[in-house]
């Protein structure tokens, strides 16, 4: 499972635009859609460049990938921002991610095909988690992006709404399962099933932030048939009737 940290640099190339649950066929906004400022590309171009970083082999596919990032030009040198069994530690020199990620490049192993997972370059793509399930009739490619500066600090970084996406092993079908306007907390398959649980963290008052009075819920998917919607557990009557379990508790007893 890869890890990446965040910069503030992202906003150069991954503006704060939302996407749907295929990203490369949804209409573009109008901000999307509004020629960019001549001096502000001037400016990143001077101050900004591409970084590919080192491939990593897709065990038991054809693939392997290339997380694609931007770094800042004066960089003195290589921050890792990226934890992973993949890559070798901080003292081996070269290997590692730098900059953060806002693309990721597949490319074929027997042939000359390659792709890109993302059509733009708006999202910050936080995690990937290529790691082999315990049952390999999931052969899907997790992902964590942060879509948005969504509570407006000019920065896309942990603070902000954050989305589970999954593709298949090759990069192709690309989707989002969690909702916008929440933060993805954990997730896990139960062994045996087809039995995906993830937590998710709303902005429940709306003020931008994520907080501890917000609070998590879960949704439970079916991996065997990920287009279908999840289900919210506990269901909504029986989250209420807890709910007022829990209040008359802390009314007697007060802890």
């Amino acid at each position: 499972m890869i890890f990446l940290r965040f910069a503030s640099a992202a906003l150069v190339l991954c503006g704060a635009t939302a996407c749907s649950e295929t990203p490369a066929r949804r209409p573009a906004s109008a901000a999307e859609t509004t020629p960019p400022d001549t001096a502000a590309v001037q400016k990143a171009a001077q101050e900004y460049r591409v970084h590919y970083n080192t491939p990593l082999s897709l065990d038991s596919t054809d693939f392997y990938y290339q997380p694609v990032s931007v770094v800042a030009q004066d960089a003195g040198g290589r921050s890792r921002i990226l934890s992973s069994s993949s890559y070798s530690s901080d003292s081996e020199g070269n290997s590692g991610i730098e900059g953060t990620c806002y693309n990721v490049l597949f490319f074929q192993k027997s042939g000359r095909q390659e792709h890109a997972l993302l059509p733009h370059g708006r999202f910050v793509i936080t995690e990937i988690d290529a790691e082999k399930k315990p049952d390999v009739r999931w052969p899907y490619l997790f992902y964590t992006f942060i879509k948005a500066d969504t509570n407006a600090d000019r920065d896309q970084d942990g603070e902000d709404a954050s989305a589970l996406f999954v593709s298949d092993r090759s990069g192709r079908q690309l989707r989002q399962l969690t909702p916008d306007g929440t933060r993805l907390e954990s997730r896990s398959i139960l062994p045996k099933t087809s039995i995906l649980l993830v937590e998710v963290w709303p902005d429940t008052n709306k003020d931008r932030a994520f907080t501890h009075a917000d609070g998590t819920y879960w949704l439970r998917f079916d991996l065997a048939n990920l287009t279908a919607p999840p289900v919210r557990q506990p269901t909504a009557a029986l989250a209420e009737a807890l709910h007022q379990q829990m209040l008359l508790r802390q009314a007697r007893h007060g802890n």
